[in-house]
């Protein structure tokens, strides 16, 4: 009876990220209409590009609460984030901007501002999902991309001189509404059982382990992110478009199965698609070889480029699915530090490499996206891999 309630909320949760992805895509594709592949979108897909790039720490936020939430109370927990996640905010901010030497601190300071904003929101959905309130703490999450649509109308139609700075500002206030409707969200479904057995210095350790964990991988959008928009008009822009889409499909796919699992996830149930997936050589040398391919024949032309660089995320998407479900499943039944520095370790060198090619002068601009998409996770999938073997070995 539990397995059929679980599973129909996953079943309504994926349909609700669904509808939420399908306004998702076609706000980007709106932004396209109304701006084109220009460089006004350029300008404005580089301040989103900062949103994106920190909302990276969403999935620290989410370990570290998973890890802290027998431990530490709610204020002390969103305390703890506050004073790790604001200088890693302002740091990916003045990264962004010493990268481009293009960016309007006015609108820089409000992206960051709701950025912030955002993580605690994240933060938020992870603990109330945690606490056994999925449905309402999953509509929440996905409300976003139902507002944004007529937001983006409404800002090019009554400020179409300050177009840029209106989207963005429109952006950052959602996570406000999203704070505010989860806080007034009531705990009353289940009771949880406070240790309190950890210090707030240990607290803040806990965050900062899991924040190192995703450095690289903010260097490594800054870098990429960085070089699209130093290379050709319009190529951030439809980059953005892309890696939007990415993650909203993992939104759909991935995120809404981890967050109907984290109240009551089997220890270390190993699910036979997931074996089956894990066990697969052929289909990741296939996958290697054929995004390496890809990438290493590019095109000048943004629709060929377009095209291309689906095909690499399409591929690369098999890797990071695996990667991102041993991820938490770990998480969710042990803190492993030496995982999660490990994980970090790979996130650096990724980011390492990234920065060495855009300083040759023949690379590839491609061969960053397959770095990054293909490259590292497939590289993160042998170091899970071998844990959660190991996890099951011992159980």
């Amino acid at each position: 009876m539990i397995l059929f309630k679980s599973l129909d909320r996953y079943k309504l949760a994926v349909f609700l990220s669904s509808l939420s992805i399908f306004f998702g895509i076609f706000r980007e594709f709106l932004i396209v209409g109304l701006l084109g592949f220009t460089a006004e979108n350029d300008e404005l897909q580089l301040y989103l590009s900062i949103f994106y790039s920190i909302g990276l720490m969403i999935d620290p936020m989410r370990l570290a609460c998973l890890n802290l939430y027998s431990e530490l109370s709610l204020p002390k927990m969103l305390a703890a984030a506050t004073i790790i996640s604001l200088p890693f905010v302002i740091v990916v901010g003045c990264l962004m901007s010493y990268a481009t030497h293009h960016i309007d601190w006015q609108i820089l300071w409000i992206t960051l501002g709701g950025s912030y904003l955002n993580l605690m929101a994240a933060l938020l959905i992870t603990f109330k999902q945690r606490h056994n309130i999925f449905l309402k703490a999953q509509l929440i999450n996905v409300m976003p991309n139902f507002v944004l649509i007529p937001g983006i109308i409404i800002c090019y139609q009554l400020a179409r001189d300050q177009v840029v700075l209106a989207m963005v500002s429109f952006t950052s206030i959602i996570p406000i509404i999203q704070c505010v409707l989860l806080l007034s969200l009531s705990n009353r479904d289940q009771q949880r059982i406070q240790k309190n057995s950890i210090t707030f210095w240990a607290s803040l350790v806990i965050f900062i382990r899991h924040f190192a964990a995703m450095i690289g991988e903010q260097l490594f959008q800054v870098i990429i992110r960085a070089a699209f928009y130093n290379y050709r008009t319009g190529f951030l822009s439809v980059y953005a478009m892309m890696i939007r889409i990415y993650a909203a499909l993992r939104f759909i796919l991935i995120d809404s199965f981890i967050g109907s699992k984290l109240a009551n996830w089997d220890l270390l149930k190993n699910e036979p698609p997931l074996a089956t997936l894990l066990k697969s050589k052929s289909i990741a040398l296939g996958i290697i070889l054929i995004t390496l391919t890809i990438c290493l024949h590019p095109f000048h032309q943004l629709l060929y480029s377009a095209l291309q660089m689906v095909l690499i995320l399409c591929f690369g998407f098999y890797f990071s699915t695996l990667v991102r479900i041993l991820y938490f499943k770990i998480n969710r039944h042990e803190i492993n530090p030496t995982i999660i520095w490990q994980f970090a370790f790979y996130e650096i060198v990724c980011a390492l490499g990234a920065f060495l090619l855009t300083n040759h002068f023949n690379y590839s601009i491609l061969s960053i996206l397959w770095l990054g998409y293909v490259a590292k996770p497939f590289a993160q999938l042998l170091l899970l891999r071998k844990r959660f073997y190991g996890l099951l070995a011992s159980s």
